[in-house]
């Protein structure tokens, strides 16, 4: 089973194909939350809980499936993960995605929330402290997108939490570009 998401240093095009697949993916199953959640009650709601642990099984797995088979064209994560941050962009402050919306938060957040950890080990096992510093700050920007996204909802913690991760992703794309550190034959 580990094998199907092994390092395979695709070329551009198949890596940008897992890449859209990894985000359509995670935008269908949260587009059908309506079957477990009809009346739009959300985080309060212990059904629509469950159903977005299949979100966030999708969005943790496809993005460290796009990061361990994107090692020969590593722009294709910098593009990835400008385009995630261009979505909290246009969904945040313009009307872009009318009436899916939702649908389009439940679908960042656990793109952001994988990208998150992987962003954390890789700063991680870069060695030098500011490295590990980064890494920390990554895991814990993750887990508060998943604490506030999945249990508290809190409409100020989201007014800040946009912007910061619109630069946290931008910040990722720039290191993801040039990095390679977490290479599944040296752990």
């Amino acid at each position: 089973m580990l094998s199907l998401i092994a390092p395979r240093d695709l070329g551009p095009v198949p890596a940008l194909a897992v890449a859209a697949f990894v985000a359509l993916a995670v935008f269908a199953w949260t587009e059908r939350t309506v079957l477990v959640d009809p009346e739009g009650l959300s985080v309060s709601y212990w059904p629509w809980k469950l159903w977005q642990i299949g979100s966030l099984a999708i969005g943790l797995g496809g993005v460290w499936w796009v990061w361990l088979s994107s090692r020969r064209v590593p722009w294709v994560r910098s593009l990835a993960l400008g385009v995630l941050a261009l979505a909290v962009l246009a969904n945040a402050y313009t009307d872009l995605f009318g009436d899916h919306w939702g649908n389009v938060w439940r679908t960042v957040n656990p793109l952001f929330i994988g990208s998150s950890t992987v962003a954390g080990v890789a700063l991680w096992r870069c060695g030098c402290a500011s490295g590990r510093v980064a890494g920390v700050i990554s895991l814990a920007l993750g887990s508060l997108v998943f604490a506030n996204g999945y249990f508290i909802n809190n409409g100020i913690i989201w007014q800040i939490l946009d912007p910061v991760r619109m630069l946290a992703s931008l910040a990722w794309a720039a290191g993801a570009c040039v990095t390679n550190t977490f290479d599944i034959e040296n752990t």
